[in-house]
């Protein structure tokens, strides 16, 4: 099984589903990364988005510093409330480091033509497609949805990927400044962080204590109530 619910989502279907795929660290999940789900959804008539945290990650290696446990369930609690938005632990689950373009072909290998698969990420990703392992493979298996906040060549970025094969269809989103490096470091300083991330998974970091040192935990109890 690649997630929970799949059996459910693909029974109703009568057409190929739109699901759209969106991979990270998710350290933790914000609302910049439900926001972007959601547009896609919304643009690209999806059926469904599927939140792939990495298990081993090839390109931050640095940057992840919760268990995969914890970041598992703060998606699963960010995304409980919107039907649409599915959960799995497909590369968590993975030895090794983590390449999307086994993620895909085991997708493909369990759902075959059922399914339509669109890769979602942010524009400044998008350049550095034709670098990934396999692109060319990846190309053909999968459509790239990009999600533009503004002030970049889109049409430079579309002929930029011709020649790998991938098909790119770009999207603009509202901008919101937010990343989970931010958060985390917000959090070691002290800082607040509401607003930023949905108030139940910031009650699962607190409780959890994630990315403060035990002298500042209660400072961040106070912050999270």
């Amino acid at each position: 099984m690649i997630f929970a619910g799949q059996e459910q989502l693909f029974s109703q279907a009568d057409k190929p589903i739109r699901l759209g795929l969106l991979g990270g660290t998710f350290d933790p999940v914000h609302f910049g990364h439900l926001l972007l789900a959601e547009q896609a959804y919304q643009q690209f008539d999806l059926d469904a988005v599927l939140f792939v945290p990495t298990g081993q990650p090839v390109r931050k290696l640095e940057t992840v510093l919760s268990s995969t446990g914890d970041r598992y369930e703060m998606l699963v609690i960010a995304t409980s409330s919107n039907p649409h938005f599915f959960v799995s632990r497909i590369e968590m689950d993975r030895p090794g480091i983590t390449y999307t373009i086994d993620t895909v072909r085991a997708m493909k290998a369990v759902w075959g033509d059922e399914v339509e698969l669109f890769f979602i990420t942010g524009i400044d990703a998008t350049y550095d497609l034709g670098t990934w392992k396999e692109a060319s493979s990846l190309a053909s298996m999968v459509t790239v949805l990009s999600a533009n906040r503004g002030g970049v060549d889109e049409e430079n970025l579309v002929k930029t990927h011709v020649e790998v094969g991938f098909k790119v269809l770009t999207f603009t989103i509202p901008a919101l400044e937010i990343s989970s490096q931010h958060i985390r470091a917000s959090l070691e300083s002290g800082g607040s962080v509401r607003y930023l991330l949905p108030e139940a998974v910031l009650e699962y970091i607190t409780n959890r204590g994630l990315y403060v040192s035990e002298v500042k935990e209660e400072h961040l109890r106070r912050y999270s109530r």
